[in-house]
């Protein structure tokens, strides 16, 4: 049985695009961007080869080339890159659908060029392609003012036009209204929050907020968001990622120095209510990395109206004081040296986002909080690197995993291989390999340069130029999510896991 993963791609977009933007505001350029797929054959049985057909259709839904030449082996990983296409073209710009004989899983990754407000002109994003459309999508973070903007695409996943109604919403609640538009068949449209053509709305009356996106077609998605110097993007969310508790493996509040005047690493969560009619009563609460007692580091207590969203700030307090984070800390009195994950449970279904941010660095990255039906015994990590070149590090990779059951995974019980391009197992850890067994709510990472919770010499025999993915397997029943980031010495990207079909 062919399975169809749409895959929104190849959104270009230039700095000569911005100069007719219908706002007084100066909003940050994103650069040039081209796009890669990364897939991963999620099949672990020998001789269950994965054929891809990539279909690219330009922004008026004309099909403009056809790959049909990529085969990946079980467990094994490829990049599709768009540039390698010639035939389509500079500056083309469009949306792929991707179909495969064996079920795969895929993220898109991001690279943006000549951005003015980069040091070196570099930013990186990435998002998980999706294997289904539908009907409604959520966006629980979209920005517009002069620092950062976001631009949201929508790819209709059929052979019909669709109408749309793209729907905003600030942080309060205020209905900003709803742009009504058509997209041609398998093709996408990209609404800018800077400019007054792509809104129902004046860009000037807008900062932050949410949005809604139906029709009665089915539509996948993502959402890229623009700093002077750094880029994030993630996959529309859609009811299936909607919970009435929702969890982050992957959260932070660290400074090197107590000294610094910017964050080592700090994440923030936007939250959206997906109700029209009830406000959502929240809790949120922070568990701290390593802590088996189970004693939450800090308690959120809050509210969201209908359809919007709020969201939490480790550094800036987002909207709360920025002081009420300052339990965050390990070493106590408000010492930004905290990471652990994070569990939101509400009255009403959410779906909610986490940002990542190296400030220091000048990177960031953005994924999707789970449920526990995301939970799943095995998961799939498409895009994992240990790159060393003559200068230094080019890029390294991060693994958080989180269990989200309610029974603890024990070490001997939980496998984590590191696979090359031609499926191979290169590394694996397991039992005495880990730190320890993980309790309900706990959370381990594995760093390719650092180690991570692990050490660092671990990952030597991947050796100085690995490219690949991991197979995380733990035991019957168990419940697994996790979060992986791509870093680049300057640039990085997050991404979600995918559990096993």
């Amino acid at each position: 049985m062919t399975r169809r993963i749409s895959v929104t791609i190849g959104v270009v977009l230039v700095l000569a695009m911005l100069a007719s933007v219908g706002s007084a505001q100066a909003y940050p350029s994103p650069g040039t961007s081209v796009t890669n797929i990364v897939v991963q054959n999620t099949s672990t049985t020998v001789g269950d080869t994965a054929h891809l057909t990539v279909q690219y259709y330009d922004t008026d839904g004309n099909l403009d080339h056809t790959n049909s030449s990529v085969t990946i082996e079980p467990k094994a990983v490829q990049e599709i890159k768009t540039q390698d296409e010639t035939v389509l073209g500079d500056g083309w710009q469009g949306s792929a659908v991707m179909s495969s004989d064996i079920t795969v899983a895929a993220i898109v990754s991001i690279k943006n060029t000549g951005v003015p407000g980069a040091d070196d002109g570099y930013t990186q994003g990435a998002y998980n392609g999706s294997l289904q459309g539908a009907e409604t999508l959520y966006f629980p973070s979209v920005y517009g003012f002069s620092g950062i903007v976001s631009r949201l695409t929508v790819q209709n996943t059929e052979g019909s036009e669709a109408t749309v109604y793209v729907s905003y919403y600030k942080r309060d609640g205020t209905s900003m209204g709803t742009k009504t538009d058509t997209i041609p068949a398998y093709s996408q449209k990209t609404y800018y929050l800077g400019d007054a053509d792509d809104l129902p709305f004046d860009p000037d009356d807008f900062v932050y907020g949410s949005a809604v996106v139906t029709s009665a077609n089915k539509l996948a998605g993502a959402a890229v968001t623009t700093w002077a110097n750094r880029s994030g993007a993630y996959q529309a969310l859609t009811d299936s990622n909607r919970g009435t508790t929702l969890y982050a493996p992957s959260h932070y509040r660290f400074k090197a120095s107590p000294s610094d005047t910017k964050y080592g690493l700090f994440s923030a969560l936007n939250v959206q209510n997906t109700s029209a009619t009830a406000t959502a009563n929240v809790t949120a609460t922070y568990y701290t990395r390593g802590d088996v007692s189970g004693t939450p580091a800090l308690t959120m207590i809050f509210t969201i109206a209908p359809l919007s969203a709020k969201g939490l700030n480790t550094k800036t307090g987002g909207d709360f004081d920025a002081s009420e984070f300052e339990d965050l800390s390990k070493a106590g009195g408000g010492v930004a040296d905290w990471d652990g994950s994070v569990k939101i449970v509400s009255d009403q279904q959410l779906v909610a986002v986490c940002n990542t941010v190296w400030d220091q660095a000048a990177k960031a990255g953005v994924y999707a909080m789970v449920t526990e039906d995301d939970g799943a015994e095995s998961l799939f990590v498409p895009a994992q690197y240990r790159r060393e070149v003559s200068w230094g590090w080019a890029q390294w990779s991060a693994l958080n995993l989180m269990n989200v059951g309610s029974s603890t995974i024990g070490a001997s019980d939980l496998t984590i291989q590191y696979i090359d391009t031609d499926g191979n197992a290169v590394v694996s850890f397991s039992s005495s390999d880990l730190p320890g067994d993980l309790a309900p709510g706990a959370a381990v990472g594995l760093n390719t340069r650092n180690g991570g919770d692990l050490d660092e010499g671990d990952f030597t025999p991947l050796g100085t130029n690995f490219i690949g993915g991991v197979y995380v397997t733990g035991p019957s029943g168990s419940k697994l999510v996790g979060v992986a980031n791509i870093i680049y010495n300057n640039r990085a990207s997050v991404y979600n896991t995918f559990p096993e079909p």
